[in-house]
């Protein structure tokens, strides 16, 4: 499905697969092929990282898995409502430490940024959305992952899928449908 708003974003002269890329909430739940998916993570697992640390770890399921509900029960309420209908809802985890030295890794977060934006340009190169979010409940994730959360953080949530008609949403929720206007290129950069 083509968004229809993208007439709207043609202002930027980055290349189109950065000016497209946006996060719907209308998603449907129809699963993606595991080469797909691999295709997505293994896109983030080629990120830059600082010393080469790759301090990411993504926890994924599908709609079609057991632990689903789970997943999107780690979700704020508001982020239930339409993640529920994607294919995918996955969890972005960063060690805090470096493997290598015993102190803490100040870029770590930094570096999960960098691996969650590969991620979401390669789905968008499949034909796939992203929705990022960061309405989710840390403290259940940790506990339902395992997580060790002195060494490890949860950074966020994201759903994965394919577009749905915005009419599939809740009424409250279709006007927000629509790609998000940029700041301007000259209030963003400086030259010096």
């Amino acid at each position: 499905m083509e968004d229809e708003s993208f007439s709207n974003r043609v202002d930027g002269i980055a290349d189109k697969i950065f000016i497209e890329r946006w996060s719907p909430r209308s998603f449907v739940s129809d699963s993606i092929p595991e080469l797909d998916l691999k295709k997505i993570i293994d896109a983030a697992r080629w990120s830059p990282s600082t010393v080469n640390e790759q301090p990411w770890l993504f926890f994924t399921t599908s709609s079609d898995s057991s632990r689903f509900q789970e997943f999107v029960s780690c979700l704020n309420e508001g982020n239930q409502v339409w993640a529920k209908h994607s294919a995918v809802i996955g969890f972005i985890i960063a060690r805090k430490f470096f493997k290598s030295k015993p102190r803490e890794n100040s870029l770590a977060d930094f570096d999960c940024g960098a691996a969650w934006m590969a991620l979401t340009i390669q789905a968008r190169l499949l034909g796939y959305y992203t929705h990022g979010m960061g309405g989710i409940n840390r403290t259940d994730i940790g506990v339902r992952l395992g997580l060790d959360t002195e060494k490890q953080k949860v950074i966020m949530g994201f759903a994965l899928g394919k577009r749905a008609k915005v009419s599939s949403l809740p009424t409250e929720l279709q006007s927000k449908e629509n790609p998000s206007s940029r700041e301007d290129l000259g209030a963003i950069w400086k030259i010096l």
